[in-house]
C-alpha cells in the first residue's frame, strides 16, 4: 500500500511540478569567465541598474517550485532591491509560441530581456542580433558569439561539476563512515541515475564519479539514464534496479523524472541525493516521508545567479559580449544543508564536506568537466567504476 500510494504522489506531484528539462541539463562550464560576485541579497542601492525594466521569458510555467521558480526569485530580487520594475511572461511548453514572445518584447521598451536552457537558446541567439538595442540575458546556455556579434548578450552558466563533486564526497563517506542503518558499508556500491545521456547530465555524472574516487577509488557507482526528462514512473523503476542491485545512496540528476527516485528511495528505505532545487524543503510539508529519504541536494541557485549577473552589469564588473560560469565560489551551486542534512550526516562529515568545498573554491581540487571529455573519455570513466 505505501509504494502504490508514494507512486500516486509522484505521479500527481510530477503534474505540477513542470521542472525544466534542463534543469539539470547544465551549460558548458568549460572556457568561459569566472564570476566571483557575491550571491544572496546583496546591496540594495543598485547602482545604475535602479530603475531598468526587466522582463523575463518563462520557457515553461511558474509553480514548478524549482529551476523557473527559481529564476523568478532572482527577478523579484532585481525589484525589490534595485527598483526595476519586472514582468514575467509565461510561454508555457507550445515552443511555437516562443518566437512571437521575443519579437514582442523585442519590439517593447524592455531594458534587459531574461531567458534560459537549452530550448530557448538558437532562438534566443538569432533574435537578439536583430535588435542590437535591446539587451540580453540568457542562463543555462553558453551563448555563441560568432552568432552573437552585437555585443548585447550575456551567458551565464554554472559549474554544475563542483556541486557534483561535493555530492559524491558526501555519498561514499556516508556509506563508509556513517554507521546509519539505512546503509550497509559491507557493500561498496552507490548509484547515479541522470535524465538523458547527454553532456549536461554527464557533467554532473563526472563530478559525481571524481568525489566518489577521491574518498575512495574502490567504490563501484551503478549509473542509469532514464531517457526523458520527465518520465516519473521509469525514474522509479530505474533507481529501484539500482538499489535492488546495492547501491546504498543514488544521486539523481534527473529533473522532472526525480520524483520517480525520491518514491525508489523511500520503497527501499536508502538515500538519495536531489539535483538543482531543495528537494527535501519542497517536499517536507507535503510528504514527509519522501522528504526524509532527501539526504542532500546539489544545488542550482538560479535567481541568485540573476541578480549577480545584473548587479555585475551595473558595477562592471561583467559585461555583455561575454559568458560567466558561476559555481561554489558564488554561491551559484554547493550542497543543501538543512535541518534533514544536518540531523542526518554526522558533524565529522559535514566539517569534511565543508573542507572540500573550501579546496575547490581556493583551486587546489580542479574538477574535471564532461564538457572538457569526449564521450569515449566519459564512458571510459563511468565503465571504469561499475
Amino acid at each position: 500500500m505505501k509504494r502504490k500510494w508514494n507512486m500516486l504522489l509522484a505521479l500527481a506531484l510530477a503534474a505540477v511540478m513542470t521542472v525544466s528539462m534542463a534543469g539539470c541539463g547544465g551549460a558548458p562550464s568549460g572556457g568561459d569567465k569566472d564570476s566571483s560576485g557575491a550571491s544572496g541579497t546583496p546591496d540594495a542601492s543598485g547602482g545604475e541598474d535602479g530603475g531598468q525594466k526587466i522582463v523575463y521569458l518563462v520557457n515553461g510555467n511558474l509553480g514548478d517550485k524549482g529551476f523557473y521558480d527559481s529564476a523568478a526569485s532572482g527577478i523579484q530580487m532585481m525589484a525589490d532591491n534595485l527598483g526595476a520594475e519586472t514582468k514575467i511572461i509565461e510561454m508555457g511548453r507550445d515552443e511555437t509560441s516562443y518566437e512571437s514572445n521575443f519579437l514582442d518584447v523585442s519590439e517593447q521598451d524592455w531594458d534587459l530581456i531574461v531567458c534560459g536552457t537549452f530550448s530557448v537558446s538558437e532562438l534566443a541567439q538569432e533574435v537578439a542580433p536583430q535588435y542590437p538595442d535591446k539587451n540580453y540575458l540568457i542562463f543555462d546556455v553558453t551563448v555563441d558569439f560568432d552568432k552573437v556579434t552585437t555585443g548585447n548578450m550575456i551567458g551565464v552558466s554554472y559549474y554544475s561539476n563542483q556541486g557534483a563533486f561535493l555530492s559524491g564526497v558526501l555519498a561514499a563517506k556516508m556509506l563508509l563512515q556513517s554507521g546509519d542503518a539505512r546503509i550497509d558499508s559491507s557493500k561498496k556500491m552507490l548509484g547515479f541515475v541522470g535524465s538523458m545521456d547527454t553532456s549536461g547530465i554527464n557533467d554532473f555524472l563526472v563530478g559525481y564519479l571524481e568525489g566518489v574516487k577521491y574518498v575512495d577509488p574502490e567504490i563501484q557507482v551503478l549509473t542509469s539514464y532514464v531517457g526523458s526528462f520527465e518520465d516519473v514512473t521509469k525514474c522509479m523503476e530505474m533507481t529501484t534496479q539500482l538499489y535492488n542491485q546495492g547501491a546504498q545512496i543514488v544521486y539523481a540528476p534527473a529533473s522532472q523524472s526525480i520524483l520517480g527516485a525520491a518514491t525508489a528511495a523511500a520503497n527501499s528505505d536508502k538515500y538519495l541525493i536531489a539535483c538543482d532545487q531543495d528537494l527535501y524543503a519542497q517536499l517536507a510539508e507535503s510528504d514527509p516521508n519522501l522528504a526524509a529519504t532527501i539526504l542532500s541536494t546539489s544545488l542550482k541557485n538560479v535567481g541568485d545567479s540573476l541578480f549577480t549577473a545584473v548587479q555585475g552589469l551595473a558595477d562592471g564588473t561583467m559585461t555583455y559580449g561575454n559568458n560567466y560560469t558561476l559555481g561554489l565560489d558564488s554561491g551559484a551551486v554547493g550542497l543543501a544543508k538543512n535541518e534533514n542534512y544536518t540531523s542526518i550526516v554526522p558533524a565529522e562529515i559535514q566539517g569534511e564536506i565543508d573542507e572540500v568545498e573550501a579546496k575547490i573554491v581556493s583551486g587546489e581540487i580542479e574538477v574535471a568537466s564532461a564538457f572538457n571529455m569526449s564521450t569515449e573519455e566519459v564512458v571510459a570513466l563511468r565503465d571504469s567504476m561499475k
